[in-house]
């Protein structure tokens, strides 16, 4: 079984096993290295709730518990489970549904229109592709086929300068 076909497998032995308690299976690679198999799982919680430390601790045991019962990896294996976290991957077209209106980052496999990386607010999301608009490079349309890699970029920030700037403005005028 070959690295694309033993993802498969476990995205679909591990998404109803996570469902069950109330998370989703946000992503999972499957790296062969130094003799053994890393499993890297990526858990979130419906609605962007959060993952915990101790959330992460939990599914690593359980997933382990799992995968020996169901003897689903031969050899040596490990097993890495984490958040997907604030500037968080997006990789399948349901991630880009879930977050048209943020600003992200997308490197291309191949340059289009003379460029390799658009950044952007996500104006759009089909099956098919994406719709970015970036300030530099205007309206782009690219297909998930020509997306190498894609992370939402994060403000921490956003909201907060408005309203220091109200702040001065009202110590100023008292």
């Amino acid at each position: 079984m070959d690295r694309s076909d033993l993802r498969d497998s476990l995205s679909q032995r591990l998404r109803p096993l996570l469902e069950e308690e109330a998370f989703d299976l946000w992503d999972l690679e499957v790296i062969f290295q130094s003799g053994r198999t890393v499993v890297q799982v990526t858990v979130e919680r419906p609605m962007g709730a959060g993952v915990t430390l101790d959330d992460c601790t939990y599914w690593n045991r359980k997933i382990g518990r799992y995968l020996e019962a169901e003897n689903v990896l031969p050899g040596a294996y490990v097993i890495e489970v984490g958040s997907p976290g604030i500037e968080r991957s997006l990789t399948r077209p349901e991630h880009y549904a879930r977050y048209v209106g943020s600003s992200l980052e997308v490197k291309l496999h191949d340059p289009r229109e003379g460029r390799r990386t658009f950044r952007g607010e996500l104006r759009a999301a089909s099956l098919e592709s994406i719709v970015v608009e970036d300030p530099e490079a205007g309206t782009v349309a690219l297909p998930h086929a020509a997306i190498r890699k894609s992370r939402l970029i994060v403000d921490p920030w956003e909201g907060m300068r408005g309203k220091d700037r109200h702040r001065k403005e009202q110590d100023r005028g008292s």
